[in-house]
């Protein structure tokens, strides 16, 4: 595959300007597209960003969102959303399986077989210890953090699924207003230091 690099540029521009939701996950899905499998090395950063930043924007009901660069001056979260007259800004981390090598996984011809599969108890150890790394830098205004869960497939215990999930965002909590999961639809762990209580039939 030949990487249209004009066709990525244009794309990677328009993360950072103002749009819908759903405009931010369209051009995401685009840019990823555009991209190929470099869309999990350095260069597709953009595209993972702003991925996120679209589903979660959705999540939240904003009317608003777009990537922020960096100002090479202060840690600058990654995106903001506007919603209801407010601009918030989030930081973005990504809980991938311990010890995996993606960009391995997706090299042709591939050097290691992709890891889907772990054990919740696993990703949560790999949780608490970005959302500390997270907790530990200065950011310029941020409002939220929000941990992308990557593995597609867990083992859990469901009595304690939710426990583990807090647990797993603590770190942060003083730190940030907000702390949520994502994997799909999103959950609220952390609010303004408390620890939410899971919401029936919602699927982070």
């Amino acid at each position: 595959m030949t990487t249209d690099l004009v066709l990525v540029a244009d794309l990677d521009c328009q993360c950072f300007e103002w749009q819908t939701p759903d405009a931010m996950i369209a051009i995401a899905d685009k840019l990823g597209a555009a991209l190929g499998e470099d869309a999990m090395f350095r260069r597709g950063r953009t595209f993972r960003e702003a991925f996120i930043a679209g589903r979660f924007a959705r999540r939240r009901g904003a009317q608003r969102v777009r990537l922020l660069r960096e100002d090479g001056r202060t840690n600058t979260p990654d995106f903001e959303v506007e919603m209801d007259g407010r601009t918030l800004r989030f930081e973005t981390t990504e809980a991938d399986i311990p010890g995996r090598r993606r960009q391995d996984e997706y090299r042709q011809p591939r050097k290691v077989e992709p890891m889907i599969f772990t054990n919740l108890d696993v990703m949560v150890e790999q949780m608490r210890k970005l959302a500390a790394a997270k907790a530990a830098k200065a950011y310029d205004d941020c409002h939220g953090l929000v941990i992308w869960v990557n593995p597609p497939a867990f083992s859990f215990n469901p009595q304690m699924r939710w426990d583990s999930l807090n647990w797993g965002g603590e770190p942060a909590a003083k730190s940030f207003a907000e702390v949520w999961a994502m994997r799909g639809e999103g959950s609220l762990l952390w609010l303004d230091g408390v620890a939410q209580a899971e919401v029936e039939g919602e699927e982070f």
